[in-house]
């Protein structure tokens, strides 16, 4: 028998948590009308398009830090986290943003970081990383 020393709720915070970052990045304010039309001869080219184009470390370090904050403000803010405190709701924050750092694409970093949204790749290692970081113990 494999005995689970996570409880269940704080997994299903934190995969709500990824859902949520998703979502909260989706879509536009601007009407139909002022958006840009995508009737252009050629594609436009842009950083998503290079995509061995290596993190730097400045990138990672933003991340990172910017993953941190939005990961304990949206913690705090939903009342359903199962974590004892703040300093135990930042120590998992911030292994779980090293843990997407390591794993995040030029393209991912750009994204996060300029546009503050998430693409849908850091909602998945948010998941992955949560299930991660909720396992270590202090």
């Amino acid at each position: 028998m494999i005995k689970n020393n996570m409880p269940g709720r704080s997994i299903a915070a934190f995969m709500g948590f990824g859902a949520a970052l998703l979502l909260g990045g989706c879509g536009d304010d601007a009407p139909p009308s002022a958006r840009p039309s995508s009737q252009s001869s050629q594609p436009p080219v842009s950083v998503f398009d290079q995509p061995h184009t290596p993190v730097t470390e400045t990138e990672h370090q933003i991340f990172e830090r910017k993953y941190t904050e939005k990961c304990i403000k949206s913690q705090q803010a939903s009342g359903d986290s199962q974590l004892s405190g703040d300093q135990e709701l930042g120590r998992v924050c911030t292994c779980m943003a090293q843990e997407i750092s390591k794993r995040l694409t030029h393209a991912d970093a750009v994204h996060f970081n300029e546009k503050n949204e998430f693409p849908f790749e850091l909602v998945m290692m948010t998941n992955a990383a949560a299930n991660d970081c909720l396992a270590q113990k202090p």
